[in-house]
């Protein structure tokens, strides 16, 4: 059963739809929505390794250009809409989130753009703050494709060697791979609010 479920996505991801459904996860991703994208690149990092392709150039581009549409929706969104009236903000915790991000943006927009990126929640946050902040969108949209591309590099790396490990088996690698994540992403949230704090 699991050897038919791993040929089926390794066939799947190097197939023509697996760079679609990447730009669908990263964008969605970028957006409010939480969607793993970190599985799809790692997914196609092992069939890569399997049957070469899909290519990794291709992999990291669409993850830069999918992430950057995602961001800047999102930095709209936050430029337009209030953030006390998003549903996540209204809180206390929220609320502190706010002026936290308020914060960073002022005093290093282009270290907290890039390195929330690597942070799931943390990246949502900081793109709405960068619309409410009015950052410079001429600054911010090369930040945000320098982050993606940075993420996706990173991502497709981590799967690739992963999959060195574990051939031909995209489900454990995927597993592993997004805990991997978590913990660099968690190490990305401390570092952040470490460098806020310092400045």
């Amino acid at each position: 059963m699991m050897q038919a479920i791993n040929a089926w996505l390794l066939a799947a991801v190097s197939g023509g739809w697996g760079l679609w459904s990447l730009f669908l996860a990263a964008f969605l991703d970028a957006l409010i929505i939480p969607i793993p994208t970190e599985l799809v690149v790692l997914a196609t990092a092992t069939a890569f390794r399997a049957g070469g392709s899909p290519l990794p150039i291709w992999v990291i581009l669409v993850c830069v250009l999918a992430f950057t549409l995602g961001d800047v929706c999102t930095y709209w969104l936050g430029r337009l809409v209030p953030l006390r009236q998003i549903v996540f903000f209204r809180g206390a915790a929220g609320k502190a989130v706010i002026s936290w991000a308020h914060r960073a943006f002022e005093r290093g927009g282009g270290f907290f753009t890039v390195a929330s990126r690597f942070v799931p929640a943390g990246r949502t946050i900081i793109n709405l703050t960068a619309g409410a902040a009015h950052y410079p969108l001429s600054r911010y949209i090369p930040l945000s494709a320098l982050a993606g591309g940075l993420w996706g590099i990173y991502m497709w790396t981590l799967g690739y060697l992963a999959s060195a490990w574990l051939a031909n088996n995209p489900l454990t690698v995927m597993a592993l791979g997004f805990l991997v994540g978590m913990v660099v992403g968690f190490l990305c949230d401390i570092l952040m609010k470490t460098v806020s704090r310092h400045r």
